[in-house]
């Protein structure tokens, strides 16, 4: 049967960093059978950090510059990478029931960067769809997006880019030198764009969304509710939600990672490998005692179902042996553990630990 019910509209313009995150949160945790299928537009009144969820901080982000100049770090339940985020920027965010949505992460994707590509086209920016989970505009990066489960609602997010402050981006990454920063801050300018490096004359926000939820209503078929509130049990939920959000204990504790931190001792060392993968960035940290692993940690920008995988599959490792786990046991941890990964698959999570054992063999 074909859903012809509303969508609701959520509209948080000018609000607190922590605000902006914790909404699309809220709705979902709060969410319940009754609830409709709901979209959020969103604008941050303050300039900010976002790390995913499977992130480290420390391995991201120049916290020191971070702190200099005086901007939040907040940790989203999404994956995906770091990233900064000011009021040039509006928001997408779709907290919708899993029965409106195709079942693969990556027709998902598909589904809900349609309408922000067919609005970038009618506003004469000739953006498009790149695999996985990317929209670009000739071969410039215009945007990306996030997918997760959150309580019982599933969630996408992406955004608007008016404008981006390159400089402040690559200044809080993380870096080993000054001069990869160079390089990096080079490589975002030739990489990233945004409306105004593509249209002469950038139109107003408020015409660029109501264009999006034309193209949403459109495409799915459905009308589209006046902005609406949240209900009473959600905002409740809000405020609970803001307060896990900006405890410190959630931005720099394990997200969907298990903190691997081990004392090292005689026989315990330290190895770590890193894996780009079409799907994001692999890390694994890993203690070993010989080839015993004592403790380990997986993380990086990629997105996974279910959220606390990353976790699960760090912890089933754990008393493994490096040289034993890469064989037939690995597959059979990633099939019982991973629902699915878009553009992350088994033998791309294993590759950082292959190179481990590399190094142990030499």
């Amino acid at each position: 049967m074909i859903d012809t019910t509303p969508i609701r509209i959520i509209r948080a313009f000018s609000v607190s960093p922590l605000h902006s995150q914790a909404i699309y949160h809220a709705i979902a945790e709060a969410y319940t059978p009754d609830t409709p299928d709901t979209i959020c537009l969103v604008q941050p009144a303050k300039p900010y950090i976002c790390i995913g969820y499977h992130q480290d901080a420390q391995h991201e982000l120049d916290l020191t510059r971070v702190a200099d100049l005086g901007l939040e770090v907040i940790r989203r339940q999404v994956g995906g990478g770091a990233v900064y985020l000011d009021a040039n920027q509006v928001f997408v965010q779709w907290i919708f029931s899993p029965n409106s949505l195709p079942r693969s992460i990556e027709a998902r994707y598909q589904l809900f960067i349609e309408p922000i590509v067919a609005t970038y086209q009618e506003l004469g920016i000739p953006a498009q769809m790149r695999p996985i989970n990317d929209i670009q505009v000739n071969g410039h990066k215009i945007g990306g997006c996030g997918a997760a489960r959150i309580g019982n609602a599933e969630v996408l997010v992406s955004s608007f880019m008016f404008d981006i402050d390159l400089n402040t981006m690559a200044s809080v990454l993380h870096v080993d030198t000054e001069k990869m920063r160079d390089k990096l801050y080079q490589n975002l300018q030739e990489y990233v764009t945004c409306i105004t490096r593509e249209l002469e004359l950038p139109p107003e926000p408020e015409r660029v969304l109501e264009t999006y939820l034309t193209k949403v209503s459109n495409l799915l078929e459905r009308p589209i509710l006046p902005t609406e509130y949240l209900t009473v049990d959600e905002h409740t939920q809000l405020i609970a939600t803001e307060r896990t959000m900006s405890d410190e204990n959630w931005t720099n504790g394990g997200g969907g990672r298990r903190i691997a931190g081990l004392t090292i001792k005689n026989d315990v060392t330290m190895h770590h490998a890193v894996y780009k993968a079409a799907g994001g960035l692999i890390r694994w940290v890993l203690f070993l005692d010989g080839r015993e692993i004592l403790d380990a940690s997986l993380e990086g920008d990629f997105t996974v179902y279910p959220l606390d995988a990353p976790l699960k599959l760090a912890t089933a490792i754990i008393g493994e042996q490096l040289d034993l786990l890469l064989g037939d046991r690995w597959n059979h941890l990633y099939n019982e553990i991973i629902e699915d990964a878009p553009g992350i698959s088994s033998d791309d999570l294993k590759q950082p630990l292959e190179r481990i054992m590399t190094e142990l063999t030499r």
